[in-house]
């Protein structure tokens, strides 16, 4: 409990610092972690969503409900996608408020993964490498072919 009235009051200070919401219609809007590392995406997505919704939904919808995105999301990031806890994300999701069942719908889930310069360099590396691998095992087939070639003549 101590944790949702902390998230509140963060909420309320992004409200004036960093709106990360677009609205697209009624009761329906697309919201955005901004970049976070993976290890800070639950407390993140809560506090924007508190942030957005909580004009139009009451806050207990609120955090019922991003709770169980932030189940669906873990099992997301941790075992399919196999992020680091380090990783550097940004989550965006589209929330309806649906007023006759008291819950918000989510839909259009976006999970993107930034790379830093030194991951960058290192899998530029391991393609070079994979790359001339490749290069010589075309030569050395192109040489077998001309053995071939010469010995049907």
């Amino acid at each position: 409990m101590a944790e949702n009235q902390r998230d509140i009051e963060r909420a309320e200070e992004y409200e004036q610092m960093t709106p990360r919401t677009v609205i697209l219609g009624e009761n329906k809007f697309e919201i955005s972690t901004g970049l976070i590392i993976a290890a800070r995406y639950a407390d993140k997505l809560r506090r924007v969503a508190l942030v957005s919704l909580s004009k139009i939904v009451p806050k207990d919808i609120i955090i019922r409900d991003i709770s169980e995105l932030n189940k669906q999301l873990y099992d997301e990031i941790v075992n399919k996608l196999k992020l680091d806890k380090l990783s550097v994300i940004r989550i965006t999701v589209e929330a309806y408020y649906n007023s006759q069942e008291k819950k918000i719908v989510f839909s259009n889930l976006k999970i993107n993964r930034y790379y830093t310069e030194d991951e960058c360099k290192k899998e530029y590396e391991n393609v070079i490498k994979e790359n001339q691998k490749l290069k010589n095992e075309i030569e050395e087939i192109k040489k077998q072919l001309a053995d071939l070639y010469s010995k049907v003549e």
